[in-house]
């Protein structure tokens, strides 16, 4: 989703500053809800639930490595 949305964007002339920002907006999006419904559906012990749980815990080192990309594309955006 991040490079899709960030891709389209950029072909669409937004700015990089904003770009980056709807980039990761649409990656992060209902995150949380996520985890929310699948405890309430599931139940606190189900596998659904302990992945929604587990989940954030892989999620923050792929956003980590998604700045690293965007501060890398910052240079290069405009030409």
């Amino acid at each position: 989703m991040f490079f899709v949305s960030f891709f389209v964007a950029k072909k669409m002339g937004v700015p990089f500053d904003k770009n980056a920002s709807i980039a990761y907006t649409a990656t992060g999006n209902n995150f949380e809800l996520a985890i929310a419904v699948a405890i309430a559906v599931f139940g606190l012990n189900s596998p659904e639930a302990f992945a929604g749980v587990i989940g954030p815990l892989i999620e923050v080192p792929v956003l980590i490595a998604l700045v690293n990309f965007t501060l890398k594309m910052k240079s290069r955006y405009n030409a």
